[in-house]
């Protein structure tokens, strides 16, 4: 494969992941509209412990650094969590 179609593939799959985020957004403020009307907190630490066990799970399978991944989903997490807290 050349240079070029290689990084074709790249940006593809950045167009994907940044997809996904918004998904995975969209459901995080649906979830903090349920929580909210139920007057729960928007901060559940069992659930974030859950989520790092599975990342770090799921890393290891695809033979990425768990630390690594576990790090870009703690900024994922901050960052649902701000959108969450601000949602009406």
């Amino acid at each position: 494969m050349t240079l070029e179609v290689l990084r074709t593939k790249i940006d593809k799959i950045n167009r994907e992941i940044v997809h996904l985020l918004g998904e995975r957004l969209k459901v995080a403020r649906e979830i903090a509209r349920i929580k909210k009307d139920r007057k729960l907190p928007i901060l559940d630490a069992e659930r974030e412990a859950l989520i790092h066990e599975e990342i770090r799970r799921l890393a290891k399978e695809q033979n990425l650094s768990a630390p690594i991944v576990e790090e870009i989903f703690q900024l994922l997490l901050e960052y649902t969590r701000i959108e969450m807290e601000a949602v009406e």
